[in-house]
């Protein structure tokens, strides 16, 4: 055989598993009308809590939808965009296509009341003459089928039911809490909420389908992912313009067969055989958490990296703009300042200089990225020079004076207080006697955040051991307050409350991470003077936000169920009730498995999404991880698992270089050799040599491991180094928007400080 006779071959297998394959992802897209009757019966699981989003999906995404022809994305076109024009031809719908005919193989839910067999939902597996499912044009028909089906979609949600239909009025009833729901063909699917958005998650024979809703302005982006099979990781967007609101939702007398309900449409035009039917037990359930950010849970297809800047410092003039690309089909990307078009970059790495205003204001950064086609591919926004004041009092100023004749002291206090909380009331004390207290606060706080408030205190008869103390008390209950002794106190002339927080591992000199410290062991100097040590929180005392980004490619099939079994293991021991996590999957794409949870079921249930396929694009993924991170507050750690080779990186590796040292989270690399892979000895040596640069500086690590048996000692190490991680607060005498950079030393022969890393808030 000649090595072409064998190409093509092997090229004629990929192309029939790949039709096997699309086939198998759209199994289950259909829930039958025959299944609605045992839904309906089952009770809806009793929870405690629900967490709140700022757009409520329940209420925003339900509606008549019709899709955006210019805007969305063909499902054939994208084929051909992603692997070539193997499919031939050019891009079109099927004329005249016969609903639930179950034509290729049975695409559509069937024709024979969903009841048969050979297809997706049932149907005849007939064919068109002279077309082969398993070849090119196979595959060609079944996208068309799929794309007239999104042309139309109704959705209503009956909390925590769940309806959506097609175009051909083909239902699928899920419900809002995750539960598995099977199709009776091998399949199951499961919906759930995220953030803003709605997820739809199907699988069957290996192979899975992400289907996730959330709305951009007025319209509703429909994001297809298709995972599993030779051609992996096939994403496509839908977008869709409102047509309408979903008609009401009657509820059926009975929960017979919906096929036995009445036949007759309603006032909208939809039979009472189509109704959501009822909740046992009524709309008492609540659903499990959601994720805490709206932005992080969509899909993500370009997102803009932080400019850097120094800590605390507010950016002016001109800056460059720069984007992480994740979808390979975005070919123009526009810059918008505060609404207004800044710049259109039509070639990578897509980055853009914008100015900004002097002196500087809070303004926001917007990029709409489109393909060659003009299809939307999505879309990113931050908001710049936004600082949120971690809550915060100081006495910043005591001066002599009377009043009446009467001795006294003005105290000047001040308390920065964060942007989504109010000031309740201030107490000023001497020492345990009440003085003054206010609940009235006038006016606007100044410009960092901070809110001057003063009172005269008494001081007759006062002794060296007499002291004024300040208690701030905010609307969500929490206090603090500072002391100061009434002789010797220091006047300051302005009040600038710059509270610095920092995240800090200590390590002896074997390298092994310190605990037991205090505040006297630490000496913080900003610009040569040296700063008192305000707090020092053990890691127990502040919640951790924990990443772990985990190589699904190819090349980690051999030790796949192991690795997955480590890493739940791993994420067991290292959250505590306080902390949360994120799960990232990156092979040849990246994807957002589970955003900010501190379920750990949801965290194994995403674990478990996951599919080996594909190549590695290493760089990237520390990125778009790094990104996930956001304004979340508290301690911070980024846990990689790779076989360490980078295939597919569109990123430069010194960009996440440079971000990973901007941002400042611990980053932790687990590089390892995956069964008969493995790098060159030097593509290990530069990639040794790039993953250092990033954990270095983030006071990270990178494990080298030879075996997989040494992974779960390796996550040992990084759990105990997470547990001795602490968080130092000082006072800071820089002016505000200027930045600040503090120098961190130990006190104790024999320590060093391996990290000292800024929070922008630990609340």
């Amino acid at each position: 055989m000649t090595r072409n006779d064998e190409n093509g071959r092997n090229r004629l297998r990929s192309l029939r598993s790949a039709s096997t394959w699309l086939t198998a992802s759209v199994l289950g897209l259909l829930i039958a009308p025959s299944t609605a009757p045992a839904l309906a019966q089952e009770a809806a699981p009793q929870h405690t809590s629900v967490a709140t989003v700022v757009d409520d999906p329940v209420a925003a995404i339900p509606g008549i939808w019709v899709r955006d022809e210019k805007l969305s994305e063909d499902p054939i076109e994208k084929l051909e965009e992603t692997y070539g024009q193997t499919f031939g031809g050019g891009p079109g719908r099927s004329p005249g296509a016969n609903p639930g005919s179950g034509r290729t193989g049975g695409f559509g839910r069937g024709g024979q009341g969903g009841s048969g067999r050979g297809g997706f939902g049932g149907g005849r597996t007939g064919r068109q003459p002279g077309a082969t499912q398993d070849g090119p044009s196979g595959m060609r028909e079944m996208a068309r089928e799929l794309a007239e089906r999104l042309d139309v979609l109704l959705i209503r949600i009956d909390d925590p039911q769940l309806l959506i239909r097609n175009a051909k009025r083909e239902d699928r009833i899920l419900y809002l809490d995750g539960r598995d729901i099977a199709d009776g063909f091998g399949g199951r699917s499961r919906a759930r909420l995220l953030g803003d958005s709605l997820e739809v998650e199907t699988a069957s024979q290996g192979r899975q389908r992400i289907e996730t809703f959330y709305l951009e302005g007025d319209r509703l982006v429909l994001v297809t992912d298709l995972q599993g099979g030779r051609f992996a990781d096939l994403s496509f967007r839908t977008v869709y313009e409102r047509s309408g609101d979903a008609p009401a939702v009657p509820v059926p007398a009975s929960t017979r067969r919906a096929s036995e309900a009445a036949a007759e449409p309603d006032e909208d035009g939809f039979n009472k055989a189509d109704f959501l039917p009822p909740v046992e037990g009524g709309r008492g359930g609540r659903r499990p958490e959601r994720a805490d950010s709206a932005r992080s849970a969509r899909p993500a297809t370009i997102r803009i990296l932080p400019p850097e800047r120094g800590y605390r410092e507010l950016l002016t003039g001109r800056i460059v703009i720069q984007t992480l690309t994740i979808d390979p089909q975005i070919a123009v990307v526009e810059f918008l300042l505060d609404g207004e078009p800044a710049a259109r970059v039509t070639t990578p790495p897509f980055e853009a200089r914008i100015r900004l205003a002097d002196p500087p204001r809070e303004q926001t950064i917007e990029v709409r990225a489109t393909s060659a086609r003009g299809a939307h591919a999505g879309t990113d926004r931050i908001v710049l020079n936004r600082l949120d004041p971690p809550f915060a009092v100081r006495i910043a100023g005591i001066t002599a004076g009377d009043t009446g004749g009467q001795a006294i002291v003005r105290v000047e206090a001040g308390i920065s207080v964060p942007r989504a909380e109010t000031l309740e009331r201030v107490e000023f004390y001497r020492t345990e006697r009440l003085v003054a207290s206010f609940d009235d606060f006038e006016g606007e706080a100044g410009p960092s955040g901070v809110r001057s408030v003063a009172a005269d205190v008494p001081i007759s008869g006062v002794t060296p051991q007499d002291f004024v103390r300040v208690v701030a008390r905010l609307g969500d209950g929490r206090e603090l307050e500072d002391v100061e002794l009434l002789q010797g106190a220091r006047f300051q002339a302005e009040i600038d409350v710059q509270l610095v927080q920092l995240q800090v591992l200590v390590v002896d000199r074997s390298g092994n991470p310190v605990g037991d410290l205090t505040p006297e062991d630490f000496e913080v100097r900003e610009n040569g003077q040296r700063r008192q040590v305000e707090n020092l929180y053990v890691s127990n005392d502040i919640p951790l936000s924990l990443g772990l980004a985990i190589d699904s490619s190819g090349s980690m099939e051999p030790i796949w169920r192991r690795t997955n079994a480590i890493a739940e293991a791993f994420l067991n021991g290292a959250l505590t009730w306080r902390d949360q996590a994120f799960l990232v999957d990156f092979d040849s794409t990246l994807r957002l498995v589970q955003p900010l949870t501190g379920s750990k079921p949801l965290l194994a249930r995403g674990l478990e999404r996951l599919f080996p396929q594909g190549q590695t694009a290493l760089y990237d993924a520390i990125l778009f991880s790094l990104l996930q991170y956001g304004e979340t507050p508290g301690r911070r750690a980024l846990v990689v698992v790779t076989d360490g080779f980078d295939s597919n990186s569109r990123s430069d590796p010194t960009r996440a270089i440079d971000f990973g040292k901007r941002l400042g989270v611990p980053v932790y690399v687990v590089a390892m050799r995956s069964l008969g892979f493995g790098p060159t000895t030097m593509d290990d040596a530069n990639l040794r040599n790039s993953m250092r640069l990033i954990t270095g500086p983030t006071g990270g690590r990178l494990f080298q491991i030879e075996s997989i048996d040494q992974m779960a000692s390796v996550f040992d190490h990084i759990e105990e180094e997470l547990r001795r991680q602490y968080v130092l607060t000082y006072y800071s005498e820089r002016p505000f928007g200027s930045a600040v950079e503090p120098e961190v030393r130990m006190t104790q022969r024999g320590l060093r400080v391996r990290s000292a890393l800024p929070l922008e808030t630990i609340e």
